[in-house]
């Protein structure tokens, strides 16, 4: 996969991607101003952001050296496609981000911890919710108990 970067634009280009469209995705600005810090004065602000042909083995060696030897490339889209999610990304968003073609396929990466769904299903509690606005009333259940 080529990867340019955009720096007028503040876009990463995949100019060649595993489905064979091209596609950009927006920077979040610790990455322009990381990329922004390395460049020489007088540069293109486009072109390649690695000056290997493959990213995968200085990533390979880099992971081996931090004791990481179980983490391969493909888990960082993962990664970020989870705290994409429990950051409170939409799932259409991430699913362009990531460039693939249908939901189901988006829903896979993001994986939930038990955390977040924890936090997110008590957002809902009534009883979490008063009590958040200093509510002294008692709620009534929505469940009943079985007789």
């Amino acid at each position: 996969m080529r990867v340019d970067v955009d720096m007028s634009r503040g876009v990463v280009r995949l100019e060649l991607t595993k489905s064979g469209k091209r596609r950009e995705i927006p920077m979040r600005q610790v990455v322009y101003d990381t990329l922004a810090a390395r460049r020489t004065p007088g540069s293109s602000p486009t072109g390649r952001v690695f000056g290997v042909r493959s990213i995968r083995a200085p990533f390979d060696t880099a992971a081996s050296s931090a004791g990481l030897d179980d983490l391969r490339f493909h888990d960082l889209r993962h990664h970020f496609a989870s705290h994409f999610m429990m950051r409170g990304g939409q799932l259409l968003t991430l699913q362009r981000i990531l460039g693939h073609a249908s939901l189901a396929m988006t829903t896979r990466y993001a994986h939930l911890s038990p955390d977040h769904v924890r936090g997110e299903m008590m957002k809902t509690d009534r009883s979490a919710q008063n009590s958040a606005q200093g509510s002294e009333e008692p709620v009534q259940s929505v469940v009943s108990p079985r007789r």
